[in-house]
């Protein structure tokens, strides 16, 4: 069916692109930079030392006012964590900062898409409607993975430069005031339950959850569509 919606507003990381294939490319580059046998176990230290820096940083709980504020500043924080950690684990010497750079270096050139289909529906649907992107991180990592959807949107909404995270009030109020349209004319599409279809909801918004891992969800969240492969959009739009 044809919608009233003016404008649909993508979530990037796990909706129109795989974090976790950036995420591979990264310990890939990061072993070899290291002089590390890229293998089993150390992609299992890896990630047992990301996910150490991760919990330590508290960038998970986007509700605390704390990490709203200075979500940014943790992040950068985060990946030189990471990879002090990791050097800690493996008995060597490095510059974290130096690693740091590599790992964004490496993270921004990674665009796989979470389906095969994703830039071409993306693409279909920018026929009928103006395609937002609304997705939190560093603007330097994001702005070249997304490159290949760019000449298909109309506005980019990146949280380091908007000044503010999803799933807070001021990002949804700050994008909607600078569209200039009312929540109603917007459907917001995302695989973050918090971050995406709540942050959305409160904001008055219509939401579409892109539940492609089949995640099940707690009673009382609010979705108008949920949608396990990025065609169903079509059916839907």
């Amino acid at each position: 069916m044809l919608s009233n919606y003016k404008y649909l507003i993508f979530d990037v990381d796990d909706t129109l692109l795989s974090f976790y294939a950036a995420f591979q490319k990264a310990q890939k580059e990061m072993a070899q930079k290291q002089g590390i046998s890229y293998s089993e176990e150390y992609c299992r230290l890896d990630e047992k030392c990301g996910w150490r820096a991760w919990k330590e940083s508290g960038l998970e709980d986007t509700n605390e006012p704390d990490i709203r504020e200075n979500y940014h500043t943790y992040y950068y924080q985060y990946i030189k964590k990471h990879y002090f950690y990791l050097a800690q684990e493996l008995g060597i010497e490095i510059d974290a900062d130096e690693l740091a750079g590599c790992y964004i270096s490496s993270i921004s050139s990674s665009k796989e898409p979470m389906e095969q289909e994703t830039l071409a529906v993306y693409r279909a649907l920018s026929k009928k409607y103006r395609l937002v992107l609304a997705t939190n991180g560093i603007a330097t990592i994001q702005k070249p993975r997304i490159s290949e959807f760019i000449p298909f949107t109309y506005k980019t909404y990146i949280s380091e430069e908007v000044g503010h995270i999803k799933p807070s009030k001021e990002f949804f109020d700050a994008m909607l005031q600078n569209l200039g349209c009312e929540a109603n004319d917007c459907l917001m599409i995302g695989d973050s339950l918090t971050n995406d279809i709540i942050g959305a909801k409160e904001a008055g918004m219509d939401v579409c959850y892109y539940n492609v891992k089949k995640r099940m969800f707690k009673d009382g969240v609010d979705v108008d569509y949920e949608i396990n492969s990025i065609v169903k959009l079509l059916e839907i739009l």
